[in-house]
């Protein structure tokens, strides 16, 4: 038996997480600029996390947790997901194949690496559980499973045994092994503008105001005077991985803007597309906190902590003026 469902597709790299779920929306006739949603859902985040016990004991993230990710997406956009996770994967694979007969695709991950034969410079190389695919097909005779994949063009054929093997995989605080998801759209898919202007708004409060202060600007002034204190090389590497696409330590820095250019070429764009101008001005202040952070990022390599601090806060006052800009536009 076998069934797989045509959709449209995007490629667009390291977007993974939203990906499959730009390919649901597009199916269903919507239409969004690239990393619009990774952004609004909380992409060119920060984070910064301390536990003793933890390897490294001090982290930062300038991203968001995927898992939490489509819980803002689903209050930005209207829709239910159905998450099935931590279960063994005898009982999760029928599931999934009952997902794609009643023509739902399926979003699964946090997938291994190390098991995609199409990405060779990883597999059977490098384990790197952080990745995501849309499920939209299988074929029990082939004993493969079609997906779509944010980096790659075409549909890509995954055996039944390789995909066991990389959905078998737990990340702490980002995916449970096994994990698979679907999704129920509104009726009435909110446009680009209204994702935009509603997604931003949201973040902005968030990143301004959040519950605690391991978020957002507070995080960062926080972290600018904690960061004397930090005396292990793995966090100041942990920064610098987690500013970078995709996440590595860099040998250039180009990409270590901690997505600061993709949220200041967005809302460019939606600036001059919707005449609001308070995005424009705000792509400004992000495109510069981007240079800013590459800057940091070359300072942490060297551990040189008066730096990094002098930097966060910069970084801290100019997102703080840019998220000013996005809060309640009309």
């Amino acid at each position: 038996m076998k069934k797989i469902l045509s959709l449209p597709h995007r490629l667009c790299e390291s977007t993974c997480y939203v990906n499959g779920l730009e390919d649901i929306l597009t199916w269903k006739g919507a239409d969004f600029i690239d990393y619009l949603l990774s952004l609004v859902g909380g992409m060119a985040g920060f984070a910064y996390l301390r536990f003793k016990k933890a390897d490294p004991p001090c982290m930062v993230y300038w991203g968001a947790n995927p898992k939490y990710l489509m819980n803002d997406l689903a209050e930005i956009i209207g829709f239910e997901e159905t998450v099935i996770e931590g279960k063994i994967f005898k009982n999760t694979f029928p599931k999934l194949k009952e997902f794609i007969d009643d023509g739902k695709p399926v979003v699964a991950g946090a997938l291994d690496m190390y098991y995609l034969h199409y990405y060779p410079a990883l597999y059977k190389k490098t384990h790197m559980p952080i990745h995501y695919v849309l499920v939209v097909g299988y074929d029990n005779e082939e004993q493969t499973l079609s997906v779509h994949d944010c980096g790659h063009k075409n549909v890509q054929k995954v055996s039944y045994d390789e995909f066991e093997k990389a959905l078998n995989v737990k990340v702490p605080g980002m995916s449970n092994k096994n994990t698979i998801r679907t999704f129920s759209l509104p009726e009435k898919i909110p446009s680009e503008f209204e994702v935009a202007k509603n997604g931003f708004s949201l973040k902005a409060e968030k990143f301004l105001n959040p519950p605690i202060r391991l978020f957002g600007v507070p995080a960062m002034r926080k972290l600018s005077e904690e960061v004397f204190e930090w005396d292990n090389k793995k966090c100041f590497e942990h920064m610098v991985t987690y500013a970078t696409i995709p996440p590595m330590l860099p040998e250039k820095f180009e990409n270590s803007h901690g997505m600061r250019f993709w949220q200041a070429s967005v809302l460019e764009t939606l600036g001059e597309k919707y005449r609001i101008n308070n995005w424009s001005e705000s792509s400004k202040l992000f495109r510069e906190s981007g240079e800013k952070i590459i800057d940091l990022c070359k300072a942490a390599l060297k551990q040189d902590t008066q730096k990094i601090s002098a930097l966060l806060r910069q970084i801290a006052d100019l997102e703080e003026k840019a998220y000013e800009l996005l809060k309640d536009i009309k």
